[in-house]
């Protein structure tokens, strides 16, 4: 019977902050811009005033998780630099497993960025159906 070897990340400190708390608050935050956006369309009473506050309100959030996300964007280069000399032998796997550690380090962010950027297309989809035209922040 063959055995299988996994290979494991590089295990070092890049000195990462911990965002916990500030992506736990976040969280929260479009939590209630959820509920917000979901009170509006039941109500059906999306107009430009309310459509303009939540668009800002959810790029305010979505712009603190970017800002807090850079921390991981900071390491990339120091990173994939670790993980080509520790594979020299097998760049290929060097890269895999880089890649695969790096989309790990950004996940928590990307999650929240991802929930932001479908909050603001529920919104902008809601006004459309309510108002036959694209939202006022558009500029097309």
């Amino acid at each position: 019977m063959a055995t299988e070897t996994t290979q494991e990340f590089i295990v070092h400190d890049f000195n990462l902050p911990n965002h916990e708390n500030e992506l736990s608050k976040a969280d929260d935050a479009v939590e209630k811009l959820k509920n917000k956006i979901r009170v509006i369309v039941m109500q059906g009473g999306i107009n430009d005033k309310n459509h303009t506050e939540l668009f800002e309100e959810v790029v305010r959030v979505l712009d603190y998780v970017g800002q807090l996300s850079i921390s991981v964007f900071n390491i990339e280069d120091e990173m994939e630099e670790m993980y080509k000399m520790r594979f020299l032998h097998a760049p290929i796997l060097g890269k895999t497993l880089w890649f695969e550690h790096y989309g790990q380090l950004h996940r928590p962010y990307n999650i929240l960025k991802n929930r932001c950027y479908k909050l603001l297309d529920e919104l902008d989809k809601e006004y459309e159906n309510v108002h036959e035209k694209h939202p006022p922040n558009w500029k097309i």
